[in-house]
């Protein structure tokens, strides 16, 4: 028969642990650290006022998560350039996060392995497994262009409101990436209250946090086809379910709050729907122009239910998100229908998605009662405001109602790991959810359930 001879080349270098998601947890936790370095930094902090470990740890962990929840005053405390570090955090945590596993692996100059592509695409809805790397940069124009934006908007707003042309200039830059990538961090004091009257202000860093919050795949789509007719089903949903949201709190706001002397009840009437429509736009930025430690507990409830749906896939917002959401909704609706099959605009949704979907909705509510939990045996606080600061912790939204200063160095701690553990949770889960599985050969025997 003879004698074949086969050569065997080296084996394929097997891909690192987790696929990326090892990647995501060292990159941002070198930025975390580095940031967090900084802060502690004498030049960073203003003249009279001092850094601990903790407050640096606690601010770096919320401008990165682009949470925007704060235990000493931004404005008063940082310096300009303790103010610098804390904006380029936002930045890289905000872009960091639209962008994924992408961002981080093309800044350690490595190769994306086969998951990481299949993660874009079921994640972050990328067009094609070859446009990666072009999606990433369009992403990164995307962001640019909208902060640039903002600014030139924002800056003679500020100036015609009295403040100086530099101070102005520097506001406008600050608040513009700090909108867009729904951070809600504020360098004014007292948030967008000093500005609850001007209607355009508020406007424009509305526009900023709904374009953040809504990513660069569904606005880039609708400006090419120009039709919502014609857009895919998640784009739809993605729309559809955010105006829904937005309108329906924008209204209940208004309602709620237009009698209440220490919130809307203080401005003239057409001013409290312009306040009742920033607050909900602001669901998934923490921004507030009324002070939400005053507002009625109905009130507080309802920003827990926007805060926990958040934004859409692959923004710069926290959250369930809102395409997840939908597809629960949608689910409720065939069940109730008894119908097999779960439909949306014509389109049956598959059935992984819908499993996957329903994952990350009770790892949420898993995540929000435990750390509301943890944060209520470390407080003395109102269980309502305890509820407040751990769903806004979780979705990275940054509302509070209790202060954060106020809470111990036990409850901070708590409120920075609920801040990571929300940030990456879901991407993390997505990672692990898509994974190559091996089918099995066999079923088990059906069998059923009383419910009711």
């Amino acid at each position: 028969m003879g004698t074949l001879t086969t050569r065997m080349g080296p084996g394929r270098r097997r891909p690192p642990v987790g696929s990326g998601a090892l990647q995501i947890a060292a990159g941002s936790g070198i930025v975390l650290v580095v940031g967090m370095a900084l802060l502690l930094l004498p030049v960073s902090t203003a003249a009279g006022a001092s850094t601990s470990l903790s407050v640096a740890f606690f601010t770096a962990v919320s401008a990165l998560s682009v949470t925007g929840l704060t235990v000493v005053d931004t404005t008063t405390h940082w310096s300009l350039f303790g103010k610098i570090v804390i904006l380029a955090l936002i930045q890289v945590g905000g872009l960091g996060y639209m962008l994924g596993a992408t961002v981080v692996l093309w800044a350690l100059g490595r190769r994306l392995g086969l998951r990481d592509k299949h993660l874009l695409r079921l994640y972050y809805g990328a067009p094609t497994l070859r446009e990666t790397m072009s999606f990433a940069k369009g992403i990164a124009l995307f962001s640019l262009a909208f902060e640039a934006v903002g600014a030139v908007l924002l800056w003679p707003l500020f100036a015609l409101e009295g403040e100086p042309v530099g101070r102005s200039a520097w506001w406008a830059v600050f608040h513009s990436i700090s909108a867009f990538n729904n951070a809600g961090f504020t360098i004014i004091g007292g948030d967008f209250e000093r500005f609850a009257g001007n209607s355009a202000i508020l406007a424009v860093v509305s526009a900023l946090v709904l374009a953040g919050s809504i990513g660069f795949l569904p606005l880039a789509t609708l400006a090419r086809r120009r039709s919502f007719v014609h857009l895919p089903l998640d784009h739809k949903l993605i729309f559809l379910t955010t105006a829904a949201i937005l309108a329906t709190g924008a209204v209940f706001y208004t309602a709620i709050e237009w009698s209440n002397p220490e919130t809307l009840g203080s401005v003239p009437p057409f001013q409290r729907a312009v306040d009742g429509f920033f607050l909900s736009s602001a669901r998934t930025a923490g921004f507030d122009a009324i002070p939400v430690e005053k507002t009625h507990d109905e009130t507080k409830i309802a920003m827990v239910g926007q805060m926990f749906v958040g934004g859409a896939a692959g923004s710069t917002a926290g959250g369930l998100k809102v395409g997840a959401f939908s597809l629960l909704f949608a689910l409720m609706v065939a069940t109730i229908r008894g119908r097999e099959e779960v439909t949306a605009f014509g389109r049956r949704i598959p059935e992984p998605v819908i499993r996957q979907a329903t994952t990350l909705a009770l790892s949420l509510v898993a995540l929000v009662f435990g750390f509301a939990i943890l944060l209520a045996s470390t407080s003395d606080h109102p269980f309502l405001d305890v509820l407040v600061e751990a769903v806004s912790a979780i979705t990275t939204t940054g509302f509070s109602s209790a202060d954060t200063a106020t809470f111990g160095l036990s409850g901070r701690l708590v409120i920075a790991i609920a801040m990571l553990v929300g940030r990456f949770t879901p991407l993390i889960l997505v990672l692990y959810m898509t994974r190559p599985r091996h089918q099995v050969s066999y079923r088990y025997p059906e069998d059923s359930v009383r419910l009711g």
